[in-house]
């Protein structure tokens, strides 16, 4: 009987193993992070396009290279956000990537209307 009483113990303890690794993997892929470095001159972004993935955690780094101050907003389903920095300085803006598609992204300083870019969200 004792021994019946162990093999039955391995056999619970094997397939709670099992249903441990399969929940965990559907727990999905961990979270994949990302930074990105857009440099702010004189009324222009540089790159001017971004390439994200759906859910990845974005680090935007914005840096102000300029004479004049600059900021960064994109406008995401969730809301617009917006970084903002003076001549010299850098800023870090961080959002996770929407779902798929293009979002606009521009300097709200008045008069930087020209200065903008996109922000390409792929599966």
């Amino acid at each position: 009987m004792r021994a019946m009483n162990r093999l039955w113990f391995r056999r619970y303890c094997y397939a709670m193993c099992i249903l441990a690794v399969i929940l965990l993997n559907a727990c999905g892929a961990p979270l994949r992070e990302r930074t990105i470095e857009v440099t702010a001159t004189e009324m222009r972004f540089d790159p001017d396009r971004i390439e994200v993935r759906t859910g990845e955690q974005v680090f935007l780094r914005l840096r102000n290279r300029g004479q004049i101050a600059h900021s960064l907003t994109i406008e995401l389903p969730t809301g617009d956000r917006t970084v903002s920095a003076d001549p010299g300085v850098d800023a870090i803006l961080t959002f996770r990537a929407p779902a798929p598609g293009e979002y606009r992204f521009y300097c709200r300083i008045p008069g930087h209307e020209a200065q903008q870019g996109v922000l390409v969200v792929l599966p």
